[in-house]
């Protein structure tokens, strides 16, 4: 196997917190739009790296898709109608970094306008960040929404579970 590191993929910045919190920031606002509008989808292109995995939990089953395909499948479901406005915001976060390498988990809220006192839907964005061409960029993103089965409790969300666990060898 050859393996090849990216150009400054192991540098270390003072600025990463921020880097990543702008990187999220536009993450959310790429995909929120008013009525009669749609997402920034070139915008977007920018944020993931080329090699960008996106799966979608729902259901009925899982999708699987690269980014071109996420695009394609996205697209179609504005083009027929199904969301002809959509906002969604960060509400919660929890962020872990190591070199050139992130993992993030963001509580999000979607909603029909930004000030609608209610979201419609609200769920956890997994996200795997590399650090790429300079800048942060998303590797890997997944997510599941709340349903009756997938209560999602804001107050404890990150706190479920052994936040270290030691493996015996």
């Amino acid at each position: 196997m050859n393996f090849q590191l990216e150009q400054g993929a192991q540098r270390a910045s003072g600025d990463d917190r921020a880097e990543i919190d702008s990187l999220i920031k536009s993450l959310y606002e790429v995909i929120s739009f008013d009525q009669g509008g749609e997402p920034d989808w070139s915008r977007m292109q920018r944020l993931f790296s080329r090699h960008a995995r996106i799966t979608r939990i729902t259901p009925d089953g899982t999708d699987y898709l690269d980014l071109a395909g996420f695009l394609e499948f996205a697209k179609e479901s504005f083009e027929i109608g199904v969301y002809t406005r959509f906002f969604e915001i960060e509400v919660l976060r929890d962020e872990r970094r190591f070199g050139g390498l992130a993992h993030v988990l963001s509580a999000y809220e979607t909603r029909h306008t930004p000030s609608a006192s209610e979201p419609f839907a609200r769920g956890v964005n997994s996200l795997q960040l590399i650090r790429e061409d300079e800048t942060w960029k998303v590797l890997s993103l997944f997510w599941d929404e709340e349903r009756g089965d997938n209560p999602l409790e804001l107050g404890t969300l990150f706190d479920r579970g052994e936040k270290h666990v030691q493996i015996d060898s």
